[in-house]
């Protein structure tokens, strides 16, 4: 589980590296859709440094497992 929460983290920071070091397009608002388990609930707090930061605001679609088929 350490491991899938690490993974996780990885990727969300890379994504929102990815989207601060871009100046081409500016946005107000991301929404990110992601699947429902406890490693997103950790997303929805790095958002708030996120948008601390940059100003951009974070919106969340959590997907059950169950509609991935």
């Amino acid at each position: 589980m350490k491991s899938t929460l690490k993974l996780t983290l990885g990727l969300a920071s890379t994504l929102f590296a990815s989207t601060a070091v871009s100046n081409v397009a500016q946005a107000e608002d991301l929404t990110l859709c992601w699947a429902a388990w406890d490693p997103a609930n950790a997303l929805v707090e790095l958002s708030k440094d996120f948008t601390k930061e940059t100003g951009i605001g974070m919106k969340f679609e959590f997907v059950p497992w169950t509609n991935y088929a």
